[in-house]
């Protein structure tokens, strides 16, 4: 496993990709509370502006966890691109 680790014959990113997309999630989710506690209170002062405010706070949610989702899928694909070229490239020369 060091020896691994140490020679780059096994990549570390794909197994801890998963975690930078919780933390991408978790960090669009607290924006996204932050912002729609400023349209609540913008909401008391203007009702139109808070509204629009509110509704922009929640597409802007759901479209960062739609594009955190395809930029991990993105970086998953190249790797697993890249494993299976060298599966590819081993047998080729008879490893």
């Amino acid at each position: 496993m060091l020896q691994d680790f140490l020679n780059f014959d096994r990549y570390l990113t794909p197994s801890i990709i998963r975690i930078f997309y919780f933390l991408q999630i978790a960090l669009i989710c607290l924006f996204g509370l932050s912002g729609i506690f400023s349209a609540l209170t913008i909401l008391f002062y203007s009702f139109f502006l808070g509204l629009l405010m509110l509704c922009e706070t929640l597409i802007a949610m759901a479209l960062g966890i739609v594009a955190a989702r395809i930029v991990t899928e993105i970086v998953m694909v190249l790797f697993q691109n890249n494993e299976h070229l060298a599966a590819i490239r081993a047998r080729a020369e008879g490893h």
